[in-house]
């Protein structure tokens, strides 16, 4: 095995490993990844919080320095720039989201949202474990999207994808990670890839609104709270096929089929003619993957990447999402609007004879 083969090999194997292989501990299904999730979310202890609040309110008053202020110091510094230094929507999201993590933290102001169903189930039950995934995933993501796995499965997938979903043979990766591992990890290749010019617009939206939906880990905690846990591979196949068809019918229509086919960037690794007439797909795979490789990252790179990626879902997403997360729950538990939306689907189940409907 030659150097550059190795460069590939490797990280890719140990890729596959962490992210895509489902393991059984005490009983749970789960992956490598989401045992790392639960030792780094363990490691916070009672402190997951405060990290939570602190993170918030830095991203805010970040975010009012560098929209309003724009001192040289963010705007010279291309990271900085892109994470503070934001549209007016965002830094109110920004804002919203930190204002209601410190009413929750110091027990003040309305009641709703300083209750456990709204402000703990955000900030505790959700963010909290949000923050320990993005640490793990952002550090370990390089592996399956750096070192040419992408590369090798987008080109064995091309023609499957191309022909079916209408998308680039890499959203296999992305389809796998998000059905396997989770859908915040099939997010961050989604994103990831999309910012370097691998996907286009339309691609991006495909990818994340058909793929990043359900995971094994997450499925297996529905499938117990149902109580039909002893029928979980047929029902999760279930699942995946619904998932997949979903995937194959709305590229087709409207919105996504509108959406237009333009990337933001240039990839940073053109992809050369690598095969001829003769050579075989896995030729063809094979030796793409190598030229990904032979521009992979080394290990302090590796570690740059992660790092990038961790600041970049810590600061622009976790604030904003909390803040969408509490608008959602305070309508799930103080407005019929979910119960409304819930009479077309309760019309169908009776239908379908089936019971509880």
């Amino acid at each position: 095995m030659n150097k550059t083969a190795a460069r590939f090999i490797i990280p890719s194997i140990a890729g596959v490993l962490i992210f895509l292989t489902p393991i059984s501990i005490d009983g749970q299904l789960t992956i490598g990844i989401g045992v790392i999730t639960s030792w780094i979310r363990a490691l916070m202890g009672d402190y997951g919080l405060h990290f939570v609040v602190l993170l918030t309110v830095i991203t805010s008053v970040m975010t009012f320095i560098g929209t309003f202020l724009k001192p040289g110091w963010i705007q010279n510094r291309a990271l900085l720039k892109e994470l503070f230094d934001v549209p007016l929507i965002w830094f109110a999201l920004r804002v919203a989201g930190a204002c209601f993590a410190l009413i929750y933290f110091f027990q003040f102001g309305p009641a709703l949202l300083r209750s456990e169903d709204v402000g703990g189930a955000v900030f505790v039950g959700i963010a909290v474990n949000v923050a320990a995934v993005y640490i793990a995933a952002c550090i370990f993501l390089p592996l399956l999207t750096d070192f040419g796995l992408m590369e090798f499965a987008g080109t064995m997938a091309r023609p499957l994808f191309r022909k079916l979903f209408r998308l680039p043979g890499r959203a296999a990766i992305d389809a796998i990670a998000s059905f396997v591992g989770a859908s915040a990890i099939g997010l961050l290749i989604t994103i990831g890839q999309h910012d370097r010019g691998n996907y286009s617009g339309r691609e991006a939206s495909v990818i994340a609104t058909n793929f990043s939906i359900v995971s094994i880990p997450f499925s297996l905690v529905v499938a117990t709270v149902a109580g039909i846990d002893h029928l979980f591979v047929p029902w999760y196949g279930i699942v995946v096929l619904a998932c997949l068809i979903a995937a194959f019918i709305t590229p087709r229509l409207r919105p996504l089929s509108r959406k237009s086919d333009t990337y933001i960037a240039t990839p940073a690794v053109e992809e050369k003619p690598v095969s001829s007439a003769d050579s075989s797909l896995f030729q063809e795979a094979w030796g793409s993957a190598l030229q990904r490789a032979q521009l992979a990252p080394d290990l302090r790179g590796f570690f740059a990447t992660g790092l990038r990626n961790m600041a970049f879902f810590m600061f622009a997403v976790i604030t904003a999402a909390m803040a969408l997360a509490t608008m959602a729950t305070i309508l799930v538990f103080e407005t019929p609007v979910f119960a409304w939306l819930g009479y077309p689907f309760i019309a169908l189940l009776e239908m379908a004879q089936l019971p509880d409907a």
